[in-house]
């Protein structure tokens, strides 16, 4: 079973707008050349979220959050990306292995809150469903349209 990436965002800066790309360079033991988080973590040196665990959130409660929303890097269409919290994984030509999943936080609450959800709201409904954090073991530039896949 594999799926595929629909969108790529990095942000320079902590806090700072999370922009799209076409493609990037994963860089090994490193993170996403060009990211906030390149060359500062060593564990979450990634984080992905799958599109269609979004759009099931979005349908159970009536929002219309957007993958960069969410603020993860790499979004994935047609797999489910919890199945790799502790295993290897290919994304494009990139080896990668989850670590933890990337549970929802009460600063990403507090950003996607508004007059109709709280920020409590937000945790709950994104719980095991907001993503997954990688370390990159073999680097390589992946790009929309790479498939993301077992190793």
């Amino acid at each position: 079973m594999s799926g595929s990436i629909t969108n790529i965002f990095i942000s320079e800066s902590s806090g700072g707008s999370m922009v799209a790309k076409e493609s990037v360079e994963l860089g090994a033991g490193r993170g996403i050349i060009g990211d906030r988080y390149c060359d500062t973590h060593t564990d979450d040196q990634v984080t992905l979220v799958d599109a269609d665990a979004l759009a099931a959130v979005n349908a159970a409660t009536g929002w219309s959050l957007t993958p960069q929303d969410t603020r993860r890097n790499i979004v994935t269409s047609g797999i489910d990306l919890n199945q790799w919290e502790t295993s290897k994984f290919r994304v494009g030509d990139a080896i990668l292995e989850g670590w933890e999943l990337c549970e929802p936080c009460a600063s990403l609450g507090a950003l996607l809150e508004n007059d109709t959800r709280t920020n409590a709201d937000v945790v709950k409904a994104l719980t095991h469903k907001a993503g997954l954090r990688a370390r990159i073991i073999e680097g390589a530039i992946v790009g929309v349209g790479d498939a993301v896949a077992s190793e």
